[in-house]
């Protein structure tokens, strides 16, 4: 049987700029990154783990990264507006292990 967790939050959307690229994110709280980086779960590219991500009622599978206070979830700009954000805006998250 597959181990699935699931943590809920709410986060700001914000805009991280890295290089000349920038990103909507959105950084998963300490708590919540601590029972995700305890999970004995497989780690993918840059030590990420696979989610399934729920905002409002946009469902995706993506990746969380780790960052220097705990995970981000990047947030694709077609999602955000589909779900009508801005950066600034506390957003109500799910993301459930895979």
């Amino acid at each position: 049987m597959a181990l699935v967790t699931r943590v809920r939050f709410t986060a700001l959307l914000e805009s991280l700029t890295h290089g000349r690229s920038t990103y909507l994110v959105i950084r998963v709280p300490a708590d919540e990154s601590d029972l995700i980086d305890d999970l004995p779960v497989l780690r993918v590219g840059f030590q990420g783990v696979r989610v399934e991500a729920t905002i409002g009622q946009t469902t995706w599978r993506t990746t969380v990264f780790p960052d220097k206070t705990g995970f981000l979830l990047l947030v694709a700009r077609k999602r955000a507006t589909a779900e009508t954000l801005t950066v600034g805006d506390p957003v109500d998250v799910t993301l459930t292990v895979l």
